[in-house]
C-alpha cells in the first residue's frame, strides 16, 4: 500500500514549509501533495516558500458552491468556508490532480500538524483500501450537543436531516450515523473515486458526512488506531490531550514526553510554531509553552 500526505493549507506560508520539512526529514520518500486552498493571490509564496520539497502543488481556486456558509455571514466572505468545507476541496483536488497521481491512501496533513515518523510506521494500523476517522463515534451519543446536529441549532441541524435523508435514499445508507473530529483523517483511493462524483455535495459537514459516505460506499474503516482525539462537546478538556479540534496549542512539553517514549503519540494537533530541533529547539520551546500562547483563528 502507497501512502501519501495530502497537506492541506491555506495559511502561515514559512509554518508550512518548516511541517513540510520535518515530513521529510522523518519520510523522505513517501509523497507529498499540496492542496492549498488559501488566497489565490498568496500562490506564488507559497510555492517559493515548499519549493522542490513537495511533488505536486495543486491550487483549489473554485467559486463557492451553493449552500456553502449560508447560515453564517461570516463565512460568506474570504477563504473561512474552505475550511469548513474542506471535503468539497479533497474532491475537486481528487478530480483535477489527485486521480493522476500515484498513491493508495492519502493522510489528509493539515499546515498546523506535527507527524514524527514515518507514514507507513505512524499509520502502521491502516490496512488496504481502509479509511480512518480520529474519535469515531454514534452520533446518538453526542447528538444533544454536538454543533453540527443539536436540535438547538436549527439550522446545522436541518441540514443533518437533509443530508442523511440524501445519503439513505441517493446511496442506501442503512447503518448507524457516526461522526468524527476531523483532526486525522485517512483516505483511500476507492473512497475518493466515488466521494467526488457525489450529488448534492454541499448538503452535510464533512465530520459525519465522509464516514456516513465511506459505510454506504462499503468502504471498510480502520476501528483500531491509537488516534484519540478530544471530544469537546461531551468531554471534559486535558492538557494532556495530543488531538484537538479546538485553538489551544499543544504544549511543546506534552509532545516531549509522548516522543520520548515508544507508545507515545506521534501525531499532535494544533501547533502554531515551528517544530523544534535538537535539545536546544526543544528547551527553547518548552520554555517559550510556559508563556500563554496566542489564540489562532481557523
Amino acid at each position: 500500500m502507497k501512502l501519501a500526505t495530502l497537506f492541506w493549507c491555506y495559511k502561515e506560508p514559512a509554518i508550512c514549509a518548516d511541517r513540510v520539512r520535518l515530513l521529510r526529514e522523518h519520510d523522505p520518500e513517501s509523497p507529498i501533495y499540496v492542496l492549498f486552498g488559501g488566497d489565490p493571490a498568496q500562490t506564488g509564496e507559497f510555492r517559493a516558500q515548499f519549493g522542490d520539497l513537495v511533488d505536486d502543488f495543486y491550487v483549489f481556486d473554485d467559486p463557492r458552491p451553493a449552500g456553502a456558509g449560508d447560515a453564517d455571514t461570516t463565512f460568506r466572505s474570504g477563504t473561512h468556508w474552505k475550511y469548513l468545507y474542506g471535503d468539497l476541496l479533497i474532491a475537486a483536488w481528487f478530480r483535477d490532480r489527485g486521480r493522476a497521481l500515484e498513491w493508495d491512501t492519502v493522510v489528509v496533513v493539515q499546515w498546523d500538524m506535527l507527524v514524527y515518523g514515518r507514514l507507513d510506521d505512524v499509520f502502521a494500523c491502516l490496512g488496504e483500501g481502509e479509511a480512518l476517522f480520529s474519535g469515531l463515534r454514534p452520533i446518538a451519543e453526542v447528538e444533544d450537543d454536538w454543533n453540527w446536529v443539536a436540535r438547538s441549532n436549527a439550522h446545522e441541524r436541518a441540514n443533518y436531516e437533509a443530508f442523511l435523508a440524501h445519503a439513505r435514499e441517493r446511496y442506501g445508507f442503512g447503518g448507524e450515523p457516526r461522526g468524527y473530529v476531523a483532526v486525522v483523517t485517512c483516505l483511500p483511493r476507492v473512497f475518493l473515486e466515488r466521494f467526488a462524483e457525489v450529488d448534492r455535495p454541499e448538503l452535510g459537514f464533512l465530520e459525519y458526512k465522509l464516514p456516513i459516505y465511506a459505510e454506504a460506499f462499503g468502504v471498510p474503516i480502520c476501528e483500531e488506531h491509537p488516534f484519540r482525539p478530544w471530544w469537546g462537546a461531551v468531554e471534559p478538556f486535558s492538557k494532556a490531550h495530543t488531538l484537538r479540534a479546538r485553538p489551544d496549542e499543544i504544549s511543546a512539553t506534552t509532545i516531549l514526553s509522548n516522543l520520548r517514549r515508544s507508545d507515545g503519540a506521534r501525531v499532535f494537533h494544533p501547533y502554531w510554531r515551528r517544530a523544534p530541533r535538537g535539545l536546544v529547539g526543544w528547551t527553547r520551546a518548552i520554555l517559550g509553552s510556559l508563556r500563554p500562547s496566542a489564540r489562532i483563528t481557523r
